[in-house]
C-alpha cells in the first residue's frame, strides 16, 4: 500500500472517529452534521484532496479562533497609533512651516501628503471561505471563474480593517491599495472597495499587479510623492524591503548515465518538465533560499509593529510557494512530500 493511500485511510479514519463523537452530542439536524461528507467518501481521498486537507487547521484557525481576531485587531490598533503619531508630528511641521514658508524655495516650502499603503487579500478582505471551498474542490484553484465569482460576491473583511481605514481617512491620511490582483480584476476590486464602504475606492488609489513580479516599483513611486506612515500586509513582500518570493529550483533525480557530471538536473537546465521523474527533495532543500528571506526580515526587525504591520495568514503565502518553482503546479504527492521534508522535527532517543 502506498504512503499516500495509507495517509488517506488514516485521515478518513480520524475524521470518522471525530464525526461520530461529535454527532453523539449534537442534534442530528445541526448544520455542521448535515454538511459532513459521507464516511465512505473520506476513505478515498485523492492525493490532490489530501494536499488541500492539510490546510484545514489553518482555515479553521482563521475562521474560528479568538486568537486570530485578537491579532487582527492588534495589527490595526498598531497602525492607528502610527497614524496618530504621524498626524501629531504633521501639525507641528505645518506650524513651523507657516513661520518659515516665505524664506524657503520650492519644494522645501511644502510637505508631502500623508498616506498608508495596504495589501488587499487577507489583509483587508478575508478569503478563508474561498480556501475552505478549495479543500473540497482542489481543481478550482486553476479555475479563474471560481476566483472571479468569489471576489465579485463577498464582502468579508478582517476584524478591525474597516475601522482603521475610515479612521485614517478621517485624519486626512490617504490610503493606497497595492494588490497582487491582475488588471483584469480592477473593476471588480473597485466595486468591492466601494460596496464595503472603504475610502478611496478609485483607480488612482488602487494599484494592480504590474507584471514585475513584486510591488517594489509601486512602493518607490509612492515614497517619492507621499509621506508613508506605514505599510500593512499578510506577506513580507507587502513591505519595501525586497523580501519577494525566491523559489527553490525544481530538481529531479537522474541516472548518471544520462548526466555524466553527477549533478542533479533542474527544469531550468534542461528546459523541459520531467514529470515522470521523482523529485530530488534533499538536493532542493540544500539549495533552500528561504534563509535569505528570513535574514532580510531580521535586518528590519525594529520596523515591524511600526512602519511595517504584519497580519496573520497561515493559509497560504510565499513561505510555502518558495519551496519550489511553480509549487502549486507540482503533483500533489510531491507537494506533500516537500512540505514534510521541510519540517524540522524533534528526534526522540528511546
Amino acid at each position: 500500500m502506498s504512503i499516500i493511500r495509507r495517509l488517506s485511510l488514516v485521515s478518513g479514519a480520524l475524521f470518522i472517529i471525530t464525526a461520530s463523537l461529535f454527532c453523539s452530542t449534537v442534534p442530528a439536524d445541526a448544520d455542521a452534521v448535515s454538511s459532513a461528507l459521507p464516511q465512505e467518501e473520506m476513505l478515498y481521498l485523492t492525493a490532490s484532496e489530501l494536499a488541500e486537507e492539510e490546510n484545514l487547521m489553518a482555515i479553521l484557525w482563521v475562521q474560528r479562533s479568538a486568537e486570530f481576531r485578537g491579532l487582527s485587531y492588534q495589527a490595526y490598533n498598531l497602525a492607528a497609533r502610527e497614524v496618530d503619531k504621524a498626524v501629531t508630528q504633521r501639525r507641528k511641521e505645518e506650524k513651523n512651516l507657516r513661520k518659515t514658508k516665505e524664506k524657503l524655495p520650492e519644494p522645501h516650502n511644502r510637505l508631502l501628503p500623508l498616506a498608508v499603503v495596504m495589501d488587499i487579500d487577507d489583509t483587508i478582505a478575508c478569503h478563508a471561505p474561498l480556501e475552505a471551498y478549495y479543500t473540497e474542490h482542489p481543481e478550482a484553484k486553476a479555475d479563474y471563474n471560481a476566483w472571479r465569482q468569489w471576489i465579485s460576491s463577498h464582502r468579508l473583511l478582517l476584524p478591525g480593517a474597516a475601522d482603521f481605514l475610515k479612521y485614517a481617512d478621517s485624519n486626512g491620511v490617504q490610503v493606497f491599495y497595492v494588490t497582487g490582483r491582475g488588471p483584469q480584476d480592477r473593476r471588480i476590486t473597485e466595486d468591492f472597495l466601494q460596496k464595503a464602504g472603504l475610502p478611496f475606492p478609485d483607480g488612482f488609489h488602487l494599484l494592480m499587479n504590474d507584471g514585475s513580479g513584486g510591488k517594489m516599483n509601486y512602493f518607490a513611486k509612492l515614497a517619492r510623492r507621499y509621506d508613508i506612515i506605514c505599510y500593512l500586509g499578510d506577506n513580507v513582500a507587502d513591505f519595501p524591503i525586497g523580501a519577494s518570493r525566491d523559489e527553490n529550483p525544481v530538481i529531479y533525480k537522474k541516472d548518471f548515465a544520462d548526466n555524466k557530471s553527477g549533478i542533479p538536473e533542474t527544469d531550468m537546465q534542461s528546459g523541459k518538465q520531467k514529470t515522470g521523474m521523482p523529485l530530488d527533495i534533499q538536493a532542493m532543500l540544500k539549495r533552500d533560499k528561504n534563509a535569505t528571506r528570513n535574514r532580510i526580515i531580521d535586518a528590519h526587525k525594529k520596523s515591524f509593529g511600526a512602519a511595517f504591520i504584519l497580519l496573520p495568514n497561515p493559509m497560504y503565502g510565499d513561505w510555502e510557494y518558495n519551496l519550489a518553482q511553480k509549487f502549486r503546479r507540482l503533483p500533489a504527492e510531491e507537494r506533500i512530500a516537500l512540505r514534510k521534508a521541510a519540517l524540522k522535527s524533534f528526534e526522540f532517543n528511546e
